[in-house]
């Protein structure tokens, strides 16, 4: 109860000096310029009394209280003045400002836009060059290639090749139609089988088709062959239950067969390899010609794209965009104009056209014809 009364006490003082502040200062404790506003100097208490009934003394307090009345109104023009300019001067700062800010956000703007501007212009620079390394590397991978396969056709064109060996079969089931069907077979095999005479068969493995054997290497091979045929002459070779009289017979037949096939591949097998050779070789060589003349104008062709992309660069140019405004002209006179149909202009513009697309084509005749021109000088 002491601690409330405590506080209402206070705040009872606290009121009586706010009252009081309120009552003799307005509130306030420092009178400031502005309050100079809300002053108002009250006027005597007689001047609801007419003039006549007023005393000097009342006459002159009224004077007084003009004079002051005067004052203040001065006092209150001048605040309002400097109030103005105060207000103006600020609103110009404001002004000043705006335009200042305005004006910095529209440099910024214009260097934002041309500084992607380079960017772009770079960044489509670098797209350009690498498009034309990887186009030049192509084309130069192209043409390694197109060469190598020149090459290796080349080397297939001059590539030798050894003959095949041919048998040859006479009617060797004609002559030993009489002997029974199993020792036939036999005999057969026999007659199909050759010795093995390793010189004569390397011999003529590597012989040259193009070159004709010599009579000595013929007697040599055949010398070889009949010593080989000896062994294969004796008696254990002979099949059980033949007659050794069929098998001198066929002893004789399978040497006249040997003797022959070897005679004629001295004699026939090399024009035979020769004709197939000649053959196999004009036909290799049109297909080759064939494929050499394709090679040759892909080359070709590579080479007047590479000339074609190093002539016809890309260049970038910056060109300013906007509205171009004219100054203001007056206005013609069209008294004396002549009025001509439409039809007639747009026709006279397609001719125009037409001639100028004609000059183009002839333009670049020219120019391709002079890069053909510095290729073969090249």
């Amino acid at each position: 109860e002491l601690r409330l009364e405590h506080i209402f006490c206070g705040c009872s003082q606290d009121d009586e000096r706010l009252r009081a502040l309120d009552d003799m200062m307005g509130g306030v404790l420092e009178i400031r310029r502005e309050d100079v506003l809300k002053m108002d100097i009250p006027p005597p208490s007689f001047i609801s009394r007419p003039e006549d009934l007023w005393s000097e003394e009342e006459k002159k307090t009224f004077e007084d209280y003009e004079k002051k009345v005067k004052e203040l109104n001065e006092d209150k023009e001048e605040y309002r003045e400097f109030l103005r300019n105060e207000w103006k001067k600020l609103e110009d700062s404001i002004k000043e400002t705006t335009q200042n800010f305005d004006e910095s956000v529209c440099k910024l703007s214009e260097k934002k836009v041309k500084s992607q501007m380079v960017i772009y212009q770079e960044e489509l620079k670098i797209v350009n060059l690498i498009y034309a390394l990887l186009l030049d590397e192509e084309l130069d991978t192209r043409e390694a290639g197109l060469h190598k396969f020149l090459t290796k056709k080349k080397k297939e064109k001059v590539k030798s090749f050894l003959p095949h060996p041919q048998s040859l079969e006479h009617g060797f089931i004609e002559e030993f139609a009489d002997i029974p069907e199993d020792l036939l077979h036999e005999l057969l095999q026999l007659y199909k089988h050759r010795p093995e005479t390793p010189w004569t068969e390397t011999l003529l493995d590597t012989a040259n088709p193009y070159v004709k054997g010599s009579p000595e290497d013929c007697q040599d091979a055949l010398s070889l062959l009949m010593k080989a045929m000896d062994e294969l002459d004796s008696p254990e070779h002979m099949p059980s239950g033949l007659d050794q009289s069929v098998w001198e017979r066929f002893c004789l037949a399978r040497r006249n067969k040997m003797e022959s096939e070897e005679l004629v591949k001295w004699k026939a097998l090399a024009l035979e390899e020769m004709q197939a050779f000649l053959r196999r070789r004009v036909d290799e060589n049109e297909k080759m010609k064939s494929e050499l003349e394709n090679i040759f104008q892909e080359l070709t062709w590579l080479k007047e794209e590479k000339m074609k992309l190093q002539q016809n660069l890309m260049v970038q140019f910056l060109l300013k965009q906007g509205q171009v405004e004219l100054g203001s002209t007056e206005v013609p006179d069209y008294s004396d104009a002549v009025l001509i149909n439409r039809s007639v202009v747009e026709e006279l513009n397609k001719h125009k056209r037409e001639q100028t697309s004609l000059k183009d084509n002839h333009l670049e005749q020219i120019l391709e014809r002079d890069c053909s021109i510095a290729c073969l000088t090249d």
